[in-house]
């Protein structure tokens, strides 16, 4: 999906192990939430107010590929999560516990209250067992929804030792089969990630099939800059021949303060520097400057310590033709996310909604 039009909230901080939230939202009809969640962990390090949190960390965006850490595996911590939506009461829940040092127990469970008099009460719960290292992970799962068995599978070839590795070839599949209907389903993807060695910008694409829908899908992300992410994603179904090509990209805003910090770079050098530096230049080795330089941990650092104001998204469709917008950013010591949808078919722009949101954590 290149556009994401829910912004994860921020939640107030009860106690050193408690987070509570409530949220209200006009996303084409007035909702709200209340959530509660608590860790065995301390979560005081890790929480920030809407004044201060850094808008990277709060808003999706380009993910960068990592190995898991497991410096905490022997405390075997625990977390707790309850959410409940008004004015539908529609309830989730989620448990979370870690059994060993790569594996841990994940339980969710929805319930759909009864909405009218022909309508029933639902509620369904998830177990998956999960298990995961630098190498590969799996998911073991099972749904009382039909009944639901299945098993995901991911393995990395040549696993990076931390994210500013220069690549990650990874293959994947899934296998899915419902108990009650005897429905199967299955899908496989490959998934190569890098980073350029002469910039240190990222890059991902991605291929998906599945051989029962007959469709294939691609996908290409590139971070062009520290401010740009660049996406495109295309989709084929070879039964019916329909396709659809989607492009998007995600633009960041510096703030004042980092501005004037990043512009120190491009002051012009002195007279004996610019001969230093030409000097240099005439005696470079390539493969000593690429370990030294490191470029690609430079832009890493770089994207994680940036100050950013505000960020926009913008998403396409040409086979549907609808342009998606978003606005994400801080005013004040708010958190203001506002975005829009319209489609351009017969070349007459029309709306198809729009939204605003308001989050406040102090």
């Amino acid at each position: 999906m290149l556009l994401h039009l829910d912004p994860v909230e921020p939640r107030q901080l009860n106690t050193e192990n408690s987070f509570a939230s409530i949220s209200i939202s006009q996303l084409g009809e007035l909702a709200g939430s209340l959530s509660y969640m608590y860790s065995s962990v301390d979560l005081a390090s890790a929480y920030s107010d809407t004044a201060s949190v850094s808008l990277q960390s709060m808003f999706e965006g380009y993910r960068l590929l990592s190995s898991p850490r497991n410096s905490n595996y022997h405390k075997r911590p625990t977390l707790l999560y309850g959410k409940m939506y008004f004015p539908s009461q529609f309830l989730e829940g989620m448990f979370i516990k870690r059994l060993s040092e790569n594996s841990q127990l994940l339980v969710k469970f929805i319930n759909t209250p009864k909405l009218n008099k022909l309508s029933n009460s639902t509620t369904i719960m998830n177990i998956c067992y999960q298990r995961q290292t630098p190498k590969s992970a799996q998911d073991y799962v099972f749904s009382t929804n039909e009944a639901l068995f299945g098993l995901r599978h991911i393995y990395n070839l040549g696993a990076p030792t931390s994210a500013a590795d220069a690549s990650l070839f990874s293959v994947g599949c899934e296998l899915w089969c419902a108990a009650q209907s005897l429905a199967p389903g299955m899908s496989t993807g490959l998934r190569y990630s890098t980073h350029l060695t002469s910039s240190g910008k990222p890059l991902t694409m991605t291929l998906v099939i599945n051989p029962l829908l007959g469709s294939i899908e691609s996908t290409y992300a590139i971070k062009t800059s520290v401010l740009s992410t660049f996406v495109s994603k295309y989709n084929f179904n070879v039964y019916s021949y329909e396709s659809d090509l989607s492009l998007g990209c995600h633009l960041w805003r510096l703030s004042d303060e980092n501005k004037s910090v990043t512009d120190e770079r491009f002051n012009k050098l002195k007279t004996e520097q610019q001969k230093e530096l030409v000097d240099n230049f005439m005696h470079i080795d390539p493969a000593h400057m690429l370990s030294e330089t490191n470029s690609t941990r430079l832009f890493i650092s770089q994207h994680q310590t940036s100050d950013f104001s505000s960020s926009l998204k913008c998403a396409t469709s040409l086979n549907k033709q609808q342009i998606s917008l978003l606005w994400e950013g801080r005013f004040k010591d708010w958190l203001l996310s506002t975005g829009v949808k319209f489609d351009y078919k017969d070349m007459n722009p029309r709306s198809l909604g729009y939204g605003l949101e308001l989050q406040f954590s102090s």
